[in-house]
């Protein structure tokens, strides 16, 4: 990824220093809950999370993919089999409930991995199933708590600028967006993201440029384009896209940076 266009778009709007403090502009109702939620995600920083027997990673490895795959009914009934218990487990299943429209099954499961060893991705699981109900402030809440925990997942902060770009905190996304791509070049998710972040703002010679470089294909980037010119409730229904991608993200990995750079470098 060209250092230069990275720099030069995170010194869009730089102008506003609002974006290291993205949620000030939320209502203050909310203020004492992110105070909370800052405080319960130092309290419970994941732990290392215990070795389980060969088998059965191998067996939640498969089911993971299943998950990636968009099976979840099938990763579901795996895990049922399987009886495996053991909190990378728990999240899974969570995973697949919240992928089934089960989000209230899959918000217990969550809170109750909130003191395990998976608690950043409990985090983004509550913070996934807010932005599917329009609960942005909710999700920003549960995101930031997950960023927290897990500072340097890509999937975690490219949901976490998401959510702030649904409740029009540009700068904040594009912080997010900018951290996710650098940690993991070939996050075409957060690609996608920040591309659609930067039409939104007017940056169009910077949108271009970006999705030259990252290899977005003109279809994609004609999508995005229009997507920037709807209101931000319109975009927010445009979600479960964002959602399902986060999802097949946790359990793949990242493509490599030349397969979408092609060896070019902006001038």
């Amino acid at each position: 990824m060209n250092k230069k266009l990275l720099m030069g778009i995170l010194l869009v709007g730089c102008i506003a220093p609002a974006w290291a403090n993205p949620l000030l502009q939320l209502q203050e109702r909310d203020l004492e809950k992110i105070q909370k939620a800052r405080s319960t995600a130092v309290d419970n920083k994941p732990t290392t999370c215990k070795a389980l027997p060969a088998a059965e990673s191998t067996r939640l490895g498969i089911i993971q993919q299943m998950l990636a795959e968009g099976r979840p009914h099938a990763a579901i009934a795996h895990l049922d089999a399987a009886r495996i218990e053991a909190p990378q487990s728990d999240l899974l299943r969570a995973d697949g409930l919240r992928e089934t429209g089960r989000g209230k099954e899959a918000a217990v499961l969550y809170q109750k991995l909130l003191s395990s060893c998976v608690a950043g991705n409990a985090y983004q699981g509550l913070g996934l199933l807010a932005t599917h109900e329009g609960n942005v402030s909710e999700a920003i809440l549960q995101l930031q708590a997950a960023s927290e925990a897990l500072p340097i997942d890509p999937n975690i902060r490219n949901d976490y600028g998401y959510a702030l770009l649904l409740a029009d905190e540009n700068q904040g996304a594009l912080h997010e967006f900018l951290t996710a791509i650098e940690l993991a070049p070939g996050n075409r998710q957060a690609a996608h993201n920040l591309l659609l972040l930067l039409y939104r703002m007017g940056e169009v010679d910077k949108a271009i440029k970006f999705a030259e470089q990252f290899g977005i294909g003109a279809p994609d980037v004609e999508r995005l384009k229009k997507q920037a010119l709807l209101p931000l409730p319109d975009v927010a229904l445009l979600n479960e896209v964002q959602e399902t991608a986060s999802s097949k993200a946790r359990a793949q990995p990242d493509i490599s940076e030349t397969a979408y750079l092609k060896d070019k470098e902006l001038k």
